[in-house]
């Protein structure tokens, strides 16, 4: 057995007990994680998911360690620079949107296609990737001292992700079935993968994990359109699991609207109470977002607090979705900057609002051999480079591609089933969800992608 099949075989099915783990990598190196957030080297759990019989919750690797090993078989030898603009500034679009959208009124969105002069250069499967921008929260989230603390982190996550909300307003391209996006962060010591497990309703699943953390959720979402305004309601959950304790946390999202789609400047506001909960200790953190029609200017500000299982205060919460958040005592002592959003890129406007991080993730990259993709996505591509005709025509060819293998499934009586997310139960939020099997990167290890379906 080669060291792939052995590392894979191994650390999929958590072939390492105790006694091995510390004995085989006693002195391994971590791969991805400073010292400033690095937990003790302890092992009370799973790292990847398993290859069979899926747990109520994704499963790591059996050893912090065994995911550094595997990690450094799929990071590329060197480090790559990532680009920092896209190809092609944008033109400033003259775009009537009221004679696009005006028949939309009242319609269910999700199952329309809309004319790709809406859409930015990203396919949904990259943008869900965007939740973590800021990974460095995870690590501490991860290393942090009390459950407290992780809570804290955690919510500052759960606000960062609306930073470019302010300034970008493209709907990334739909996901077409089985379309997966891939991602090994180098610099932040990370490997993410995201699928589109339903095209109706349009379900996107994703897996993240590090050495200490892993993060997953299942994105799904209402939009109710009505003329003048367009609300965006996500209806997943958001999870994260410490591996040194197994605690699981889990959070909502809350309501974003886009407000003067016809008449007057863009702008988004966030609604909604946004609860960040760890089931194993019933401690919560509360972060509030309030609408314009509310609090008037200060719609950006958002509000909370850390609670004990017993309701007791233990933290104040205070900040801005759009630039920062942080923690105080109760009594006002102790302020701690939890994070702080990074500058606006050059001329952002003309990248459809994208921050540093999104103008990368559609980045051409050669050692992604899986033929699903989103980076070879040839409408978003074409539209990358502002051929924005030729986007158009591609656009219309894969979704019609699309629908005619959906009715030679339908005249077959096939169910469609994803590859590398199984259906699976979630005990802690009693909720059902798609939790990653780990199979895909034995694949890409192995370069073997031939059971992909041909969508592009």
């Amino acid at each position: 057995m080669d060291v792939v099949e052995e590392i894979c075989s191994r650390c999929c099915t958590g072939q390492y007990s105790d006694k091995e783990s510390s004995d085989e990598f006693e002195d391994a190196n971590d791969h991805f994680t400073s010292e400033s957030v690095r937990p003790k080297p302890k092992d009370n759990g799973h790292i990847l998911s398993r290859l069979s019989s899926p747990p109520s919750s994704p499963r790591p690797l059996s050893h912090p360690d065994s995911f550094g090993d595997l990690f450094s078989l799929l990071a590329p030898s060197k480090a790559k620079s990532h680009r920092r603009r896209l190809p092609i500034l944008r033109d400033r679009s003259s775009l009537n949107l009221w004679s696009l959208l005006k028949n939309l009124i009242g319609k269910d969105v999700t199952r329309i296609a809309l004319p790709v002069n809406l859409n930015e250069p990203l396919s949904f499967c990259q943008r869900l990737v965007e939740d973590i921008e800021y990974s460095d929260l995870c690590h501490k989230a991860a290393g942090a001292g009390s459950v407290a603390e992780t809570l804290s982190y955690l919510a500052a996550l759960a606000s960062s992700c609306w930073v470019s909300t302010v300034s970008r307003y493209g709907k990334p391209f739909n996901p077409l079935l089985g379309e997966t996006y891939e991602l090994v962060n180098t610099e932040n010591g990370y490997c993410a993968l995201s699928e589109q497990v339903s095209h109706h309703p349009p379900v996107t699943a994703l897996h993240i994990e590090a050495a200490k953390w892993v993060f997953w959720e299942e994105y799904k979402l209402d939009i109710k359109f009505r003329g003048q305004w367009v609300r965006i309601q996500p209806t997943g959950l958001v999870h994260f699991r410490t591996k040194e304790n197994g605690y699981h946390y889990s959070w909502n999202k809350p309501y974003t609207t886009i407000h003067n789609l016809i008449i007057g400047n863009l702008w988004a506001d966030h609604e909604g109470d946004v609860t960040v909960r760890c089931h194993q200790t019933g401690e919560e953190a509360n972060v509030t977002f309030s609408p314009h029609n509310k609090v008037k200017d200060r719609y950006k500000e958002i509000h909370g607090e850390v609670l004990s299982a017993l309701g007791e205060v233990n933290y104040l919460l205070e900040g801005s979705w759009e630039t920062h958040m942080y923690r105080k005592h109760p009594d006002g002592s102790a302020c701690t900057s939890l994070w702080k959003a990074n500058s606006p890129i050059q001329n952002h406007d003309r990248q459809y609002g994208f921050t540093e991080f999104a103008t990368s993730l559609n980045e051409e990259d050669d050692s992604v051999r899986c033929p699903t993709d989103s980076r070879k996505r040839t409408d978003q591509r074409m539209l990358e480079n502002s051929m924005v005709d030729d986007a158009a025509d591609e656009k219309y060819r894969l979704e019609e591609k699309q629908r005619g293998a959906r009715k030679k499934r339908e005249q077959r009586k096939e169910k469609w089933k994803p590859l590398w997310f199984d259906l699976s139960y979630d005990a802690d939020t009693k909720t059902s969800y798609h939790m990653f099997n780990g199979r895909y990167w034995r694949a890409r290890l192995n370069d073997e992608f031939s059971q992909c379906p041909d969508i592009f």
